[in-house]
């Protein structure tokens, strides 16, 4: 069996929920080497602020500006 059946296996045997964080995860580090392919051609990067759409992370969660301090410290939702 190859590393891709063996994924694809893995994936079909997690709840839906798991499934969606893989596939986060997944396009997290696809991101990443084409970020990496970038930096070894020597391409200049730009801007982040003109890159956000490149280097951005979907989390699920929609709140996270308005409640960081209970994700990063875990006080109490406001």
């Amino acid at each position: 069996m190859t590393v891709s059946e063996q994924l694809a296996k893995e994936i079909e045997d997690l709840p839906p929920e798991a499934q969606e964080r893989v596939l986060r995860l997944i396009r997290f580090i696809k991101g990443e080497t084409v970020m990496s392919r970038r930096r070894k051609a020597g391409l200049k990067r730009n801007n982040a602020l003109v890159e956000v759409d490149e280097i951005a992370i979907e989390t699920g969660i929609p709140d996270l500006a308005s409640q960081h301090d209970h994700y990063l410290y875990g006080v109490p939702e406001r």
